[in-house]
């Protein structure tokens, strides 16, 4: 009789934790939301997290939220993606074409806010941190790479913000990784706008 390993049981369970389920129900159903930009700039500060709900791709990643981006003020946030890594984007490409998007705020002072912002500043240009898919994964502060909730929770942890990961530790559904669902839940993040199709 032939043995499974452990590493090999535990890859068939996250992969089976990743799989999207119903896909096709939430691309099709409600269509995507519309966030008025107006309102959105007039209630955001710096250092608040962009937390969205996409489709496809997104779908793959564990949990309610998939993506998350610092904003930086003045209609611009950073973000981790896999094609260009750190970058500096434009808040209404990050919240086109999402079944939901949240403007979260972190429970503490602008110095700190304003400290996590010239964080992520600070890691433009870096690469994507594709580690998130090998489980268990793992998340550092000082990366020479970011996937987009490592880079959000890096930014608070680094300049004396709180821990803004619900689950710290590990998890048998994101192992040691911070998925943006978990920064969407932790008790230091309140929700100041959400937005649904």
């Amino acid at each position: 009789m032939r043995r499974i390993s452990v590493p090999v049981l535990a890859l068939l369970a996250v992969s089976l934790l990743l799989l999207p389920v119903r896909v096709e129900a939430l691309s099709t159903g409600g269509g995507y939301v519309t966030v008025p930009l107006d309102t959105f700039l007039a209630i955001a500060r710096p250092g608040d997290l962009i937390i969205v709900r996409g489709d496809a791709w997104y779908m793959k990643i564990a949990g309610y939220w998939h993506h998350v981006a610092i904003y930086i003020g003045n209609g611009y946030v950073v973000e981790a993606t896999p094609d260009y890594g750190v970058k500096i984007s434009h808040v209404s490409t990050v919240v086109s074409n999402r079944l939901a998007v949240g403007l979260f705020r972190v429970k503490t002072t602008d110095l700190v806010r304003g400290r996590a912002v010239q964080f992520v500043l600070a890691q433009l240009g870096k690469p994507y941190d594709y580690g998130w898919l090998l489980y268990p994964g793992g998340k550092q502060v000082y990366g020479a790479s970011y996937y987009c909730s490592e880079l959000a929770w890096a930014s608070y942890l680094a300049t004396g913000g709180p821990d803004i990961d619900a689950n710290p530790g590990f998890t048998l559904r994101y192992g040691f990784n911070v998925a943006p669902d978990e920064i969407a839940m932790d008790n230091d993040v309140y929700p100041v706008a959400v937005w649904t199709a």
